[in-house]
């Protein structure tokens, strides 16, 4: 303990002469780390990319069957405009993630590695909001759809009912002599 009691040579460690070759050392190794780290960050959201397009174009090809209902009743009328307005909310986040898909995929590896900070971060935007379209407006739009369906078939079965009635009334009555 000769270094700390002031009787002595400070330690080896706290030698000024010392320190600037633990930094020449220490740089090297932490460039290397940040390099692997934004290389394998690159990669993560080039696959991240791969996965958002395909769900983005699933998106875009139900959005394309959300064509809205003709109006047969008010009923109709009023989920036409939810319709309406769930589909412009669809279509800005289809928009939106086939931008950021774009950039992602069409810029060069050097503006990938470059840019994979922001590109992470627009990823994960765009993964929210696909996210929440599918856990949330797609299965409003199932159960408009569905409505739709169920009515259809209700008017249907008054339809058939209506044709069967008017069939048996006339069989009953007699003919007019």
């Amino acid at each position: 303990m000769a270094g700390l009691d002031g009787g002595g040579a400070p330690p080896a460690a706290c030698d000024p002469n010392n320190l600037p070759a633990a930094i020449v050392l220490v740089f090297p190794v932490m460039v290397v780390a940040l390099l692997c780290w934004r290389a394998a960050r690159t990669r993560r959201n080039k696959d991240e990319c791969r996965r958002l397009a395909q769900r983005v174009a699933l998106l875009r090809d139900l959005r394309q069957l959300m064509a809205p209902a003709p109006p047969l009743a008010k009923a109709a009328a009023v989920s036409a405009e939810v319709r309406a307005v769930l589909a412009g909310q669809v279509d800005a986040w289809v928009k939106e993630a086939e931008s950021v898909v774009l950039g992602c995929t069409s810029s060069r590896w050097p503006c990938r590695f470059v840019r994979c900070d922001r590109h992470g971060e627009q990823l994960s935007v765009v993964r929210m909001n696909l996210d929440e379209a599918y856990d949330r407006i797609l299965p409003v739009v199932a159960q408009i759809d569905t409505a739709h369906r169920l009515h259809h078939l209700l008017q249907l079965q008054v339809i058939v009912q209506d044709g069967h009635k008017s069939a048996t009334t006339t069989a009953s009555c007699p003919p007019p002599a």
